[in-house]
């Protein structure tokens, strides 16, 4: 049974014998595939805002890639020293995360930490795993918040 490799069955081997659909070449490849195969999502700077409204976050260093329907965030921000008693969250994504909760993973700062994104929202909870309660922002005063994670735009 032949296999159809449609449209690579008419591309031309480069190495001068004509041969049709035997070898594949790189450079043939990209001219019939829509995105070119070593092109790379671009890396967005981004401002991740206090979700709450009152604090101004310092130390802070966000960035994304999207690809598709997928947002890979790599996040850095440090809570300023603060009293409020407002519920802590990370707002102003880049993009509204989809239908799925989601959660991120933490690589340094405040200790016991989850990371909870709602379908539909465009702001992170800031949880606290051993009372499944949010966090305050005065629990998060003056802590640097190191977090990465990828979610999905629809599905």
């Amino acid at each position: 049974m032949a296999i159809d490799r449609a449209p690579w069955n008419a591309l031309v081997e480069d190495d001068g014998s004509n041969l049709v659909g035997s070898l594949w070449n790189k450079a043939a490849i990209k001219t019939v595939l829509l995105d070119p195969i070593d092109a790379l999502p671009a890396v967005v700077d981004w401002t991740p805002i206090d979700g709450s409204g009152v604090l101004p976050f310092t130390n802070v260093a966000a960035k994304y890639v999207k690809t598709a329907n997928r947002v890979e965030v790599w996040v850095r921000l440090q809570y300023p020293a603060t009293s409020s008693s407002l519920p802590a969250s990370i707002a102003n994504f880049p993009f509204a995360n989809g239908t799925l909760q989601t959660g991120f993973y933490q690589s340094y700062g405040y200790p016991n930490m989850q990371f909870h994104f709602q379908p539909g929202a465009t702001a992170v909870l800031l949880m606290n795993p051993a009372t499944s309660g949010q966090y305050t922002n005065a629990n998060l005063s003056g802590s640097l918040v190191i977090f990465q994670g990828s979610y999905l735009t629809g599905i």
